[in-house]
């Protein structure tokens, strides 16, 4: 025989001889769902019987919780309802109102207590709602509205952090009592169910469980700035296990309610202005609903925070979180400096699984380029620390303006270089740094020959393989042109008084990539060390740069 439970408070409805199970005073959503899951794994349920009594309402979300409580009763949602009371079907759905949208779906029945036989008769031929039609048998029947003691924006970030959750397969809000009382809400419940895809199994499994492995972020030896002013709603705790930091101070948090950075405390303005971040993540509205839609981009406390975080150094990573999917609004922030965005999911919109996965996954790559880009930060502080020191200096106002222009220069096109090209051109736009400093102190004399600071004549520097040291030859530079490595050679040993000869080599190896790439000269770019390894193909990548950029920044020490 099936197994048909009655739940309900009038004695008389026990006569219809099936199990009985008395509804007690419940109050809550959360009091309810938890009551629902109790009951299911108390007892195997194939088919229900619900009593409308004197709370027509919560008989009708009774029915509903078991409706939507797919992560922990699977294919137990499915089962048959039939509701029964004593009044009237009209008057219960007067007095329901949105509520009673549940008798009008498959799978829901109402008769009345007068007829116990009837209630049998109809119940034994009641079927489970076909998987194929949860959706258009159910969830586009039933309309369940937001929880008005939840804001618009805080729902949203709840969401939002849910679905990254499940995108994440992190399942790091599970043990999160506030998460949990908000999961449990008929509303949330709702709006996930559009998600759900029912896979029936041939066990028996009530509760959650989760399946694969969590797709976190390598976050080792970095430091992440988290700054939403409702990093409680679960973005916090969900974004520690997302990016596996070596220590757990190295992910900080700032959570204030904002309209820009000057509105921060003092002791958080100083983390920002004070402290360096490989990453920083930034809610667009740090103001809460007071920032409606129809605010201007450039007018969002979190805009207002990126151009801060940029202004401190451009080279800053910093990543948007916004609940604007508007594209004016995305390219607005790009156009600010933003390094990327992640879209966090709106009920209002309610991606699909695939869609989240995807929007999960861009994030991730976004990070990835991030942490990979993080070595600008270090470029421009040192460029600074550059600048303030030529400015200082007491050479021609020419040759200054000169170097502090070409290190501009540079670091603009090392802060948009995104392919081989690109990082090409940046690493001959330094080198030109060490062609403005030779030009400055070197200088052709009447006889072909060339003068250091206007007395001192350039001489000769070669390679002594026997020695393993760069050597005078005794001879002075004649020429045309000689190379640049070679006036910079005697700047080195003749004027600095310098004495590393792997300086100089580096020198020479530094400035031939340069040449190789200028020149278009295969024999230079396709040379290889011992072990096969091309030795100037660098010059089109990142670490190339930052090498050339180490070596001027030595030069420059020097003046």
């Amino acid at each position: 025989m099936e197994k048909i439970f009655v739940l309900g408070n009038n004695k008389v409805i026990r006569q219809i001889g099936f199990p009985f199970v008395e509804i007690p005073y419940l109050t809550s959503d959360y009091e309810i769902h938890n009551w629902i899951v109790a009951l299911f794994q108390n007892n195997d349920i194939e088919k229900l019987m619900i009593e409308i009594g004197e709370k027509p309402e919560l008989s009708l979300k009774l029915g509903l919780h078991i409706r939507l409580t797919f992560d922990e009763l699977k294919e137990k949602i499915l089962i048959p309802i039939i509701y029964a009371s004593t009044n009237t079907l009209n008057t219960i759905i007067i007095e329901t109102g949105i509520w009673s949208h549940l008798f009008a779906s498959k799978g829901v029945s109402f008769s009345s207590l007068e007829n116990m036989e009837d209630i049998k008769t109809e119940i034994a031929v009641m079927e489970d709602i076909a998987p194929n039609d949860y959706k258009t048998g159910f969830l586009n029947v039933i309309k369940i509205l937001p929880d008005e003691t939840i804001g618009r924006h805080s729902l949203a970030n709840i969401w939002g952090a849910y679905r990254m959750d499940k995108a994440a397969n992190t399942n790091a809000l599970n043990d999160n009592s506030q998460f949990e009382q908000n999961r449990k809400r008929l509303y949330f419940k709702y709006i996930s169910a559009f998600n759900f895809q029912l896979k029936p199994s041939p066990f028996k499994v009530i509760g959650q469980i989760a399946i694969g492995e969590p797709k976190v972020i390598d976050a080792r030896n970095k430091k992440i700035l988290l700054v939403d002013d409702e990093a409680d709603k679960g973005w916090e705790l969900l974004l520690r296990k997302v990016f596996q930091t070596t220590k757990p101070e190295d992910f900080a948090v700032i959570s204030e309610k904002v309209k820009n950075f000057d509105s921060l405390s003092p002791a958080n303005r100083k983390i920002i202005e004070t402290q360096q971040f490989d990453l920083y993540l930034i809610d667009l509205r740090l103001n809460g609903l007071i920032e409606e839609d129809n605010l201007k981009t450039s007018e969002f406390s979190g805009m207002k925070m990126l151009q801060k975080i940029k202004n401190i150094n451009p080279g800053n990573q910093v990543i948007i979180f916004t609940a604007s999917n508007k594209v004016w609004n995305l390219k607005a922030l790009l156009d600010a400096g933003a390094d990327g965005y992640y879209l966090k999911e709106s009920p209002e919109y309610n991606f699909s699984n695939e869609l989240s996965e995807q929007n999960y996954q861009q994030f991730r790559d976004d990070i990835k380029i991030c942490f990979e880009r993080d070595y600008i930060r270090g470029l421009y502080s040192d460029i600074q620390s550059i600048k303030m020191k030529l400015s200082s200096l007491s050479y021609p106002k020419d040759f200054l303006a000169q170097l502090t222009n070409q290190l501009g220069l540079f670091f603009d096109m090392i802060v948009n270089a995104k392919n081989e090209t690109q990082f090409a051109y940046a690493y001959v736009t330094l080198y030109m740094v060490i062609e403005i400093i030779n030009n400055q102190f070197i200088k052709k004399v009447t006889d072909d020959k060339w003068e250091i600071d206007g007395s001192v004549l350039l001489l000769d520097w070669q390679w002594n393989k026997e020695a393993k040291q760069y050597a005078n030859t005794g001879q002075e530079i004649v020429g045309n042109k000689p190379p640049e490595w070679q006036k910079l050679s005697g700047l080195y040993f003749q004027k600095w008084k310098g004495s590393d000869n792997n300086f100089i080599s580096n020198i020479y190896h530094l400035i031939d990539k340069r040449n190789g790439f200028v020149h278009k000269d295969n024999r230079i770019l396709e040379k290889k060390d011992s072990q096969g390894n091309y030795v100037n193909k660098d010059v089109y990548i990142k670490e190339g740069v930052v090498n050339l950029f180490g070596a001027v920044k030595i030069i420059t020490s020097f003046l």
